[in-house]
């Protein structure tokens, strides 16, 4: 009995005293999440200022890595569950078939969503007509979430299916029902594709989609512009790659695997030099490609595309077959800032992930978009809009 009340006494003492006393002798915790670590500046002397404390506590402290990894460990093979780290009871990650993995937030921003749909789908049309009102082409693309393309990879006892189907189906039919001037199907797109090649368009440790996946939903769009101008012999296979997916940076044991590489080579096309306002931030990213090329190459209207990171995944495959385009991720400038950027150009092109499309779209809003309510936005872009017939 006192050997057992000493060995647990002394885990105890190295759960909780062991990362102290290796903070004290120097050694600092390595990122462990796919985001950077908490910064000094972020810290606030309120209520909040709690929860980012200890956010910047613990990105720092030490043997987290390993403490992550053998959390991981216990409840996948001790407990034979997801992990789920910090005591939390619901996992990030879900493991699906054939060793796919999911992010656990599809379903809770779906749910989240559910019963929003139809105020979203009018936020994107009022968006686009906007747009279209002062004299520009306007784009709209949903990149479909891993778990509404690849359903039949998810665990047959998935829990929250209910009510992401009535989010994902919801908000696919009524995009499809609202018959939106400028909406681009991304959903039916991908599953074309994937029809004719039987394989999957997502990457297997990763939540977004993979080149192949991508290079479908450029050709929908670039086809909807410009019919013809796609050329399926210049998206070019190059071989396997080695990646290291997102998924499992959240579980804290990254893994490397590999993934079929398509690349768009178009040898007509002289490429200028990029404009690069982002400091090579790929999270948040802000710069502008031109290309050269023969007559009726490219898109020539001047464009900026709006994006999350499956737009930025997508950019190798859609810069190519456009003159002048300009990427703006969604949090990257103020709305003040985004709108200037749109008033300089003739063509405006939205592409969002799905899970995000409620936070963006919704009105009022689930989240803070672009520092104001979406009618807020819509208010303000269409006052200072000025109409490209006026230039």
């Amino acid at each position: 009995m006192k050997i057992s009340r000493l060995a647990t006494a002394s885990l105890a003492f190295l759960l909780f005293f062991g990362p102290i006393l290796a903070y004290a002798s120097g050694r600092r915790g390595a990122p462990v999440e796919n985001r950077p670590a908490t910064d000094f500046s972020e810290l606030s002397v309120s209520w909040d200022g709690f929860s980012t404390l200890s956010k910047f506590i613990g990105d720092r402290i030490p043997l987290r890595s390993r403490a992550i990894k053998s959390d991981g460990w216990i409840d996948q093979h001790v407990f034979h569950e997801d992990p789920a780290f910090g005591g939390g009871s619901v996992p990030r990650i879900i493991h699906g078939k054939d060793g796919y993995l999911f992010l656990n937030d599809d379903f809770g921003m779906g749910c989240q969503s559910a019963a929003v749909v139809p105020q979203i789908v009018t936020g994107i049309s009022n968006f686009m007509s906007v747009i279209e009102k002062s004299g520009r082409q306007a784009i709209y693309t949903v990149a479909p979430n891993k778990t509404t393309l690849h359903r039949e990879l998810l665990p047959d006892d998935q829990s929250s299916m209910d009510c992401l189907n009535q989010y994902s189906d919801g908000l696919w039919q009524g995009l499809s029902a609202a018959n939106i001037d400028g909406y681009v199907d991304l959903k039916s797109a991908l599953s074309s594709a994937m029809e004719k090649t039987r394989e999957p368009l997502f990457l297997r440790k990763d939540s977004h989609w993979d080149s192949a996946g991508s290079a479908a939903a450029a050709k929908a769009v670039i086809n909807e512009l410009q019919p013809g101008l796609w050329d399926d012999s210049a998206l070019q296979y190059k071989g396997l790659i080695d990646y290291t997916g997102d998924l499992t940076f959240l579980e804290g044991n990254p893994v490397i695997d590999q993934t079929p590489l398509y690349e768009v080579v178009r040898p007509e096309i002289t490429a200028g030099t990029p404009e690069i306002w982002d400091a090579e931030d790929m999270t948040h990213i802000y710069r502008r490609y031109t290309n050269n090329g023969p007559e009726g190459s490219l898109i020539t209207a001047k464009t900026v595309i709006m994006v999350d990171s499956f737009g930025v995944e997508a950019m190798a495959r859609i810069i190519p077959y456009f003159a002048d385009i300009t990427f703006v991720h969604f949090d990257a400038l103020t709305a003040d800032d985004l709108i200037s950027e749109i008033n300089q150009a003739d063509l405006v092109w939205v592409m969002s992930v799905e899970r995000a499309v409620g936070d963006r779209f919704s009105d009022p809003p689930l989240d803070v978009f672009f520092s104001y309510g979406t009618k807020d936005f819509l208010d303000a872009m269409a006052s200072r809009l000025e109409s490209k017939d006026a230039n």
